[in-house]
């Protein structure tokens, strides 16, 4: 049960991060292509981020536990 507090807590401290992340890499894409800010774009920049550096965490988390 104490790991399962720790991996909430993880997950809302780098929640917040990756969104803030992920408008600002749409936003540079968006300039850089000369398109539309686009919410369904920047969903998907934050989908790609949290898989990347969130999924790997959990696995060695509860693979070790």
């Amino acid at each position: 049960m104490f790991s399962l507090k720790i991996l909430l807590v993880a997950i809302a401290c780098v929640t917040i991060p990756l969104v803030v992340a992920a408008i600002m890499i749409d936003i540079f894409y968006a300039e850089k292509k000369q398109v539309r800010f686009s919410l369904r774009r920047t969903s998907m920049w934050y989908v790609s981020m949290f898989t990347v550096s969130f999924i790997p965490a959990v696995l060695v988390m509860t693979l070790n536990g």
